[in-house]
């Protein structure tokens, strides 16, 4: 219910914006496209803060702070995943009812099929599969063998790699947007290479060493 109520707070309030920019008889002939744009917006900036947060729970400086709690940020993190999968399932399915989207049913599920931008919404398609993958590798952490699930975790960082491609691909308005997309990608490569660069390394929150 919580994640509900968020969802549909983000799509009100994208919706009041979009009204207000451009007018509610435009925005009344374009409110799926609208919304599955706004959608799509939020969900990028929510996995990036999910990826964000990943990284950081094995990064080595988060033993110079001990709040919040590595439980805390855990719990932060899950919320995240959760909340990233509703905004992109959202952005899907505003895209799938769209008629002027050239997405479809079959683009949204089938990478390439659609007739917008074919290969920049086949890049999107394939990292919500891969994505499922990631996220069901961190449902399974402790029910596995050792640490079996984590080789499969890591592959979150194509997910990202690959939605940062298809935001910059797919969008009309990529251009207008380049500096978030900028800020954003630099500021997770920076921490992922500080993360490596690090000298001592971290206790991993889940157990061990990364």
């Amino acid at each position: 219910m919580p994640l509900a109520v968020v969802t549909a707070g983000v799509a009100s309030v994208l919706g009041y914006v979009a009204m207000r920019a451009f007018g509610s008889h435009h925005v009344g002939r374009m409110l799926p496209w609208v919304l599955g744009r706004g959608l799509g917006i939020a969900g990028y900036l929510c996995l990036v803060a999910l990826t964000a947060a990943g990284l950081w729970l094995r990064h080595p400086w988060r033993i110079r702070w001990r709040r919040p709690a590595v439980e805390a940020q855990l719990r932060l993190h899950a919320v995240l995943a959760a909340l990233t999968l509703a905004l992109v399932v959202g952005h899907i399915v505003a895209l799938v009812l769209d008629s002027y989207a050239g997405v479809g049913l079959t683009g949204a599920v089938a990478p390439g099929a659609a007739s917008y931008r074919p290969f920049a919404t086949a890049l999107g398609t394939v990292a919500v599969y891969l994505g499922l993958l990631v996220g069901g590798s961190a449902a399974l952490a402790g029910r596995l063998v050792g640490r079996a699930w984590l080789p499969v975790h890591r592959l979150a960082v194509g997910v990202l790699s690959l939605v940062w491609l298809h935001a910059v691909l797919a969008g009309s308005d990529a251009t207008r947007l380049a500096p978030l997309y900028l800020a954003t990608g630099g500021g997770l490569v920076a921490l992922a290479v500080t993360r490596r660069l690090a000298a001592s390394p971290a206790p991993d929150a889940l157990g061990g060493v990364s």
